[in-house]
């Protein structure tokens, strides 16, 4: 099932610090490589350069964010960090993420995509043997690299489509929560 993916700005700051406190701390530890309180998130989100990283996330029909994967650039290459709340997972979220990440990179002349995980972290391990990343395990930790191939006309109409339909899925959603949200002011 692919999800609508949308991409965030600034002003999404606090739905994303939502998602994250929405996370397991099992899931927090997965996520971040190490135990993180409320504090440390909160310090992790406003840390987040909107203009020199990537943060693409799938919302619910409330609007609150489901999946997120955050893409630091550097140089040719880019590290991505994906969370997907417990209650969403097994519907392709974290894919339909991925895919869109790994689209954006290339059309960004990105060579290589890579993601740090504990060895414990297996969504994310079958994410990236999924997506055919090449992993190398070390200790407690794992490494998955990506090499990605060369943005191409068809790449780069697929994502400006993918960013349309988003944006139409995400105001349909708008739309709807606020009808729901009148409709419950006015007792019907």
């Amino acid at each position: 099932m692919s999800h609508h993916v949308h991409i965030l700005s600034s002003r999404h700051r606090s739905a994303l610090l939502r998602h994250f406190r929405k996370l397991a701390p099992s899931d927090r530890q997965l996520r971040f490589g190490t135990p993180i309180s409320d504090a440390g998130i909160e310090s992790y989100v406003d840390s987040i350069d909107f203009i020199d990283s990537d943060v693409f996330a799938v919302h619910d029909e409330r609007l609150h964010i489901t999946g997120a994967i955050h893409i630091a650039y550097n140089q040719d290459e880019a590290e991505m960090g994906l969370s997907v709340l417990e209650s969403a997972r097994g519907n392709g979220i974290g894919n339909s993420l991925f895919e869109r990440a790994t689209v954006h990179l290339s059309n960004r002349f990105v060579r290589t995509a890579y993601m740090h995980c504990l060895r414990e972290n297996a969504a994310v391990m079958h994410l990236a043997r999924k997506n055919g990343m090449r992993i190398v395990v070390e200790g407690a930790e794992a490494d998955a690299w990506l090499a990605l191939p060369q943005a191409t006309p068809q790449t780069i109409a697929a994502e400006w489509v993918a960013g349309r339909f988003a944006l139409l899925d995400y105001n349909h959603k708008v739309r709807a929560d606020s009808a729901k949200r009148m409709l419950k002011a006015l007792g019907t």
